[in-house]
């Protein structure tokens, strides 16, 4: 069976002009719609002296305010922001409530779901899945699922059982998947346990991992990529928007599913839209949800629009770079804005160590040097110099003194959940 190059060739190479069309033309229906069906934004147009007539360029949309996620979304009652009747909606999802101290809900109807699903079978396409190839998901969206299966991947489901670490990877080594999707940190978590159970997941035959919810350095993708003889693919999204970004073949940033989304970089204390280079926050608009839409969500991660060219891939959809990390994870300390990421990169060229680290804050505001813990190998006894060597590489890389303290095997894996916790506080 011939692999199919695109999902919908019909958007994926679109000329840019009809592009920006389909979105101005979602955007505007899409605002008359949350001004009618919902409370919020009814209130906030209003006190902005917007009316939806008023949005009659991509540029009009953008001096609607931004929705924050603590003082907007987490602060307003769900049925304010619900813009469907609640019989219409099927499934009341949630984000992880790490910033707000308790899961939002997020509502989802029918709609929602055909058009998430819809999207991840273009993820799966571009990631090279095809029909015949097992897929194990380690994330829990059924619509994610659906496009994988949609695109004609055989699915092993996240459920009750393989939320088990043990028996996921039990399950993974019977089964033998062509593929995986799993956050970084549980990845690494599955990698050593396999090892402490005496599986060598490298041999299990995976060829693609596709790895989101938390930002990974490009050494770390380098490294394994040479270990497993697998391709390694960055995804990224959000509950409360869903799944706007991923890399194709190419590794050389995320496309942009344009006609899904209305994408814009800021300045995230200006709030000034940035061009192509220039490093801030990431707003999104989906332009399909139904449910519970949001207009021009802050989303807390930072990134920046690569230069508009044509892609080796073919697909025509802008790129921005890969998440470099969140507003709220920048580390300041000497003159520089550090993130964990930056950290990682140094981490993962060490083979001495596991790749689990944290980065630690001794005071408010500016530090006045990086501390980092970083996890060594058990085989691992010239600490002294694996010390020096590190925080020589840190220095080096972020132009800031460091300080560095190495732990014993198994110190910093995370004891429960699946995103890692780089950053610890001892103030």
């Amino acid at each position: 069976m011939e692999q199919k190059k695109y999902w919908d060739p019909e958007i994926e190479t679109a000329p840019r002009e009809k592009i920006r069309q389909i979105q101005l033309e979602k955007i505007k229906k899409l605002v008359d719609r949350v001004y009618k069906d919902t409370n919020f934004y009814k209130r906030r147009l209003d006190a902005a002296g917007i009316k939806p007539e008023d949005i009659r360029t991509l540029e009009d949309f953008q001096k609607i305010p931004p929705t924050r996620y603590l003082e907007d979304f987490v602060a307003t009652p769900v049925g304010e922001k619900v813009a469907v009747p609640m019989e219409k909606v099927v499934n009341i999802i949630s984000t992880s409530g790490t910033l707000s101290g308790s899961p939002q809900p997020v509502m989802i109807s029918d709609a929602d779901i055909e058009v998430w699903t819809d999207s991840f079978a273009r993820f799966a396409v571009m990631y090279g899945i095809k029909k015949g190839d097992i897929f194990q998901m380690l994330f829990p969206f059924p619509a994610i699922w659906r496009g994988f299966t949609r695109a004609g991947a055989t699915l092993v489901p996240f459920t009750a059982q393989t939320f088990l670490m043990d028996n996921a990877i039990k399950l993974m080594n019977n089964v033998r998947p062509s593929g995986i999707l799993a956050a970084p940190a549980l990845f690494l978590m599955m990698d050593r346990r396999a090892a402490e159970l005496g599986i060598d997941m490298k041999k299990i035959g995976i060829r693609t991992v596709i790895l989101g919810g938390e930002s990974w350095s490009n050494t770390y993708r380098e490294k394994m990529e040479r270990e497993w003889g697998a391709k390694f693919y960055d995804v990224y999204g959000l509950v409360e928007i869903g799944h706007p970004f991923g890399e194709c073949f190419e590794q050389s940033g995320m496309h942009c599913w344009e006609d899904l989304f209305f994408t814009e970089i800021v300045d995230p204390e200006t709030e000034k839209v940035l061009g192509p280079g220039e490093p801030g926050e990431i707003i999104l608009t989906s332009l399909w949800r139904d449910a519970m839409p949001l207009l021009r969500y802050r989303t807390g991660d930072v990134a920046q629009w690569l230069e508009d060219k044509p892609c080796g891939c073919g697909r025509t959809l802008a790129k921005i770079s890969r998440i470099k990390g969140r507003t709220g994870h920048m580390v300041k300390a000497g003159g520089a804005k550090i993130f964990p990421v930056d950290v990682e990169e140094v981490i993962q060229k060490f083979p001495e160590l596991t790749g689990e680290y944290q980065i630690v804050l001794t005071k408010p505001g500016i530090q006045d040097m990086l501390e980092v813990k970083a996890e060594y190998r058990p085989e691992v006894t010239e600490l002294e110099t694996l010390k020096k060597k590190l925080a020589d590489g840190l220095e080096e890389a972020t132009k800031v003194k460091s300080k560095v303290e190495t732990v014993p095997y198994g110190t910093l894996a995370p004891a429960g959940g699946w995103k890692a916790q780089r950053i610890v506080k001892t103030y």
